[in-house]
């Protein structure tokens, strides 16, 4: 059970009241996300929002901005309300309980499931238009903790995924051949254009689903980048149980949606989509690691198993353009590292998060 302090809590009823005139009737925690922010729902007697306290400033700033900027474009995000003073706490528009997460999971959920194709296709095509509109006139000094997804940005997630995961597992390497293979990796990756709005975590959980319509959320660590890199979240999303078949439709509705932007980008994502692919799954494992295996959040390591398969299909499909041996070994045999026994045996022994 997630409890609010008495002073974030006081903060909060005082911001809803400024906002809306009315009284607050509840104020209740919202579950924990995949970040340390404390989210709450407030309602009042004819009016609801969802309310924020994380004590990162810079990433607060961050998200308001982006979040005022993408609304002003026309974007389905959300709309800030009320912001305290200090930043520290703000109101957003509340979009409910209802993700794209739960809809691919619960065939009796609140979307028909005969419709699951064409809500995912709603999803890819406003991806773009979040990535090149939303990138007109957006301030990327507000960008939290670089402007651009460079190769210093790219360093940091590839010795994320080495001392999170790799290390954590005790996987065994090359160190300085693999260190080697980092670097070649993020120079060709580098090359590729940064002139869109990279959301950097657009999957299936910051996907809010109302009224059969998809709205975004939870993009504070946007910054400027190589758009594929978003798609590749979404496509690869460790649990979102995609098939390839699906994956490969959804590439293409993406590849027509964005050619209408600028025709140079199919030929663009065929170079450098399967690198971004790799290097976001390896983000995500570091996530994995530092969260379910350091941390023992069941819900991180839940999502360790899905993770490897999506993998082993991505080094048996994909080739990448340099030439990175050490780092290519050890992505193809870590599905099948004797470690992953040993994962999915604890994954049973922590209770199911609340």
């Amino acid at each position: 059970m997630i409890t609010i302090d008495e002073q974030i809590r006081a903060e909060f009823a005082r911001l809803f009241q400024e906002w809306s005139g009315e009284e607050p009737r509840a104020i209740s925690a919202l579950p924990e996300s995949g970040s340390y922010r404390l989210y709450a729902r407030i309602s009042g007697p004819s009016k609801q929002a969802v309310a924020v306290w994380y004590s990162d400033l810079k990433e607060n700033l961050a998200f308001i901005g982006f979040a005022t900027h993408f609304k002003n474009a026309g974007l389905p995000v959300p709309e800030i309300y009320a912001c305290s003073a200090d930043s520290l706490c703000y109101l957003q528009e509340d979009f409910g309980d209802h993700d794209l997460f739960e809809i691919l999971h619960q065939p009796d959920g609140p979307i028909d499931q005969g419709n699951r194709m064409s809500l995912l296709n709603k999803v890819v095509e406003w991806l773009p238009r979040i990535q090149i509109e939303g990138h007109k006139g957006l301030n990327y000094d507000l960008a939290y903790p670089r402007k651009v997804f460079d190769r210093q940005s790219m360093l940091w997630d590839l010795n994320y995924f080495k001392y999170n995961f790799l290390k954590v597992i005790r996987v065994s390497f090359d160190e300085q051949a693999l260190e080697d293979d980092f670097n070649t990796f993020t120079t060709f990756l580098a090359e590729a254009p940064q002139n869109a709005f990279l959301y950097r975590d657009f999957q299936s959980r910051n996907i809010m689903i109302r009224n059969n319509e998809p709205w975004f959320i939870d993009f504070q660590g946007g910054r400027m980048g190589f758009p594929g890199y978003d798609l590749a979240s979404l496509l690869f999303d460790a649990k979102a149980g995609l098939s390839p078949d699906e994956r490969h439709s959804l590439y293409a509705t993406y590849i027509r949606s964005m050619e209408k932007f600028d025709p140079a980008w199919p030929a663009l994502m065929e170079r450098y989509y399967p690198g971004f692919v790799l290097i976001r799954k390896m983000q995500a494992l570091g996530a994995f690691g530092f969260r379910g295996l350091i941390e023992k959040k069941k819900g991180f390591l839940q999502s360790i198993p899905p993770a490897m398969i999506n993998l082993e299909w991505v080094t048996t499909h994909f080739r990448i353009e340099p030439e990175i041996p050490e780092l290519w070994r050890i992505l193809c045999e870590l599905p099948h590292h004797h470690s992953m026994k040993k994962i999915m045996a604890d994954i049973s022994k922590y209770p199911d998060e609340k």
